[in-house]
């Protein structure tokens, strides 16, 4: 009687454990869901920040070789003047995005 009894109450503390066990396993597979949609969250912002400043730094470093036939070299204006079609087209890259809705 005393080893059924005890029996009864191992099994009980084991199948306790079982759910305790998936119960853990659950909150561990929402946490790596979280992480991954922050991380992919970053990716993206990261990824869209990439795609505003890769053509602004081709446009600096095709401009910033030192070779002669520099379009505007002999203009006082000309790196005001490309600053602002810089800025520009920053701009509209992110005006593009978030008319697209990827921003």
């Amino acid at each position: 009687m005393r080893i059924r009894e005890l029996t009864d109450r191992m099994t009980r503390f084991i199948e306790d454990l079982d759910e305790a066990r998936d119960r853990a396993s659950v909150t561990h597979e929402e946490l790596q869901n979280r992480l991954a949609e922050l991380t992919n969250r970053r990716m993206y912002l990261l990824t869209m920040i990439a795609a505003i400043f890769l053509p602004l730094s081709f446009l600096t470093g095709l401009l910033g070789i030192n070779v002669g036939g520099i379009p505007g070299s002999d203009f006082p204006a000309a790196f005001a003047i490309v600053v602002v079609l810089m800025v520009l087209v920053g701009a509209g890259q992110w005006l593009f995005f978030r008319w697209r809705k990827w921003f």
